[in-house]
């Protein structure tokens, strides 16, 4: 068994759920380990099934008690928010998931957000205007596939368009997890 393998099937679980969603024309919007929860099936690999928690819950948030919709509210949690949505809660849309997954996915393989900071607003600045730290820059060498960083670093594109799709991102981790190789 691979060190990160459960990382990696997790993550490609995220993955398709989310890929299923948006081809549905539903954006998750708070993405985060939070919002992820792990439970018990025995027909999978590692009898383990991800779901995920709190979908759609942008809408129900960005209206306040008095019923009006919030504009630019800063929706999510900035530690893992997409640049767009730093900015603008309302830009949100698929890849701003894939920005999510990203930051997820390089904390589980690093042990550390590519972003920390002082504050929520700390972190967001970051978000927007920092280039993230090469996910190879923050692992022991060796320990993470070359082709697995390069997602990762292109999960964390500071533009939308520059992102892969979520079905790229659960393609790609099908095939690292299937590569013969001893690491990740």
């Amino acid at each position: 068994g691979r060190l990160n393998s459960p990382t990696l099937r997790y993550t490609h679980q995220i993955a398709a759920a989310l890929a299923q969603a948006h081809a549905c024309g539903v954006v998750h919007r708070d993405l985060k380990p939070a919002n992820v929860m792990l439970v018990p099936d025995p027909t999978l690999p590692g009898g383990e099934r991800v779901k995920v928690l709190d979908f759609g819950i942008a809408k129900v948030a960005a209206t306040d008690d008095t019923g009006l919709t919030r504009t630019g509210a800063m929706m999510g949690t900035p530690s893992y928010m997409s640049p767009e949505q730093c900015r603008n809660a309302a830009a949100a849309g698929e890849r701003s998931d894939v920005y999510s997954l990203g930051v997820m996915l390089y904390e589980m393989l690093a042990g550390r957000r590519p972003f920390i900071g002082e504050s929520d607003m700390d972190v967001a600045v970051q978000h927007i205007t920092e280039p993230p730290p090469p996910l190879l820059d923050a692992v022991p060498p060796g320990s993470v596939a070359p082709a697995l960083a390069t997602l990762v670093d292109r999960m964390l594109a500071k533009r939308p368009d520059q992102r892969p799709s979520m079905i790229e991102v659960a393609q790609t981790l099908d095939e690292v997890l299937d590569a013969p190789s001893t690491s990740t």
